[in-house]
């Protein structure tokens, strides 16, 4: 996405706000709050019933599982949970930024899809058993997961997926999700070609969402590994087209480029993982910019992956040579 800041733009986008625009706001329920200060398990239970699709959509049950329900409650009152939760509300503080973030990114949204309605966003603590949950109509966070590296525990993750768990990547994360929506695809096509595109659109959804968010946060790649990735995107098609896989249907073969990995060493030992949606990202990045007559919306609602490749006119190029 090509932003233009100069007045006339401003100005422009100013004289064209809808109501819509003005009245979006985001409230994000403090559930954590609630949660870590029951007294005891029928004020714990109370609050589930309360709040039904909270228990329902984390843990896939209800407020009738007394096992859970006691070993929630254990969880709440242990003296290392207490304190772990002290200190990831120290760290997030008020949460101003994320709710400012949340905002910013659903009047967005909205400005492409009108009908667009924000989900519910609830905030939660749950010793790491869980992260993000993601609906069109819920979002909970369980917030010690983003901590950070600073954090005295972290997410059970290998160091190449943990650096992901921060508070900058929570938008960018959820927006991915919201994406599917509004992410048509042709159902009977299951080639690597279809799968980079889906995540290509997945990721320029969230650019759009977030135009002031860097690729790497959108990506969850470091800085320097996508710098890397783009001066050598020419030896990554290569090896695509040398090994024929645009084509393929080959589970197995498709997630040594779309799954979580350290590095593609089948590319080269510095590969970072997740390369095809990397790949698809460029792929339709070159397909709108090559073709400005079609929106982004138009873009999302292509089933055709190979359309959209032949509107790229992708060779493994860069912007620069065409």
């Amino acid at each position: 996405m090509r932003l233009l800041f100069i007045l006339l733009s401003v100005i422009l986008l100013n004289s064209c706000k809808s109501p819509s625009d003005e009245t979006l706001t985001v409230n994000i329920e403090r559930f954590d709050e609630k949660l870590m200060s029951v007294k005891s398990k029928e004020e714990l239970s109370q609050l589930f019933n309360a709040n039904p699709d909270y228990l329902r959509s984390l843990y896939r049950a209800t407020s009738e599982d007394t096992a859970l329900l006691s070993h929630i409650y254990y969880l709440t009152k242990h003296p290392d949970t207490q304190k772990f939760y002290a200190e990831t509300k120290a760290n997030f503080g008020d949460l101003k930024d994320l709710k400012e973030g949340f905002e910013s990114a659903f009047k967005n949204i909205k400005k492409l899809y009108p009908e667009f309605k924000s989900p519910k966003i609830m905030t939660t603590f749950t010793g790491l058993e869980n992260d993000i949950f993601v609906s069109d109509s819920l979002i909970i966070i369980s917030l010690e997961a983003f901590n950070g590296p600073k954090a005295t525990y972290r997410p059970d993750q290998p160091n190449y997926i943990l650096r992901r768990y921060t508070k900058e990547h929570i938008l960018p994360t959820v927006i991915r999700f919201l994406s599917t929506s509004y992410n048509k695809t042709d159902q009977g096509d299951q080639s690597f070609l279809a799968d980079i595109v889906f995540f290509g659109k997945s990721l320029e959804f969230t650019k759009q969402a977030l135009p002031n968010t860097a690729d790497s946060l959108i990506m969850g790649y470091p800085a320097e590994d996508l710098r890397a990735t783009w001066e050598a995107q020419d030896l990554v098609w290569k090896h695509i087209i040398e090994k024929e896989l645009l084509y393929t249907k080959n589970n197995f073969l498709k997630e040594k480029y779309l799954g979580e990995r350290p590095a593609v060493p089948e590319i080269g030992p510095h590969c970072p993982g997740r390369i095809g949606q990397w790949l698809g990202w460029r792929i339709v990045k070159r397909a709108m910019n090559e073709n400005p007559g079609i929106s982004f919306q138009e873009m999302m609602a292509m089933p055709s992956s190979g359309e959209i490749l032949k509107l790229s006119a992708y060779r493994g190029q860069t912007d620069d040579d065409k």
